[in-house]
């Protein structure tokens, strides 16, 4: 099985997110990906925070942003 790190960014709880993360990991066979919640990301300094963790562990990101 291939593991990747798949990297979660939102503006709030992070529900709705890890619901489509769940429906798009569930179309691929043989992978296994290690989840990286960044949920409430609402000021340039999380914003920064969490890239930096991207940048840690580098992988997939999706996100849900509303400005």
């Amino acid at each position: 099985m291939q593991r990747f790190h798949l990297h979660l960014v939102s503006d709030a709880t992070g529900e709705t997110l890890g619901s489509v993360a769940k429906a798009a990991l569930a179309q691929f066979e043989g992978f296994d990906a290690m989840e990286h919640m960044h949920a409430m990301i609402r000021s340039p300094k999380q914003m920064e925070l969490a890239l930096a963790a991207i940048q840690r562990v580098p992988g997939l990101v999706l996100y849900t942003l509303v400005d």
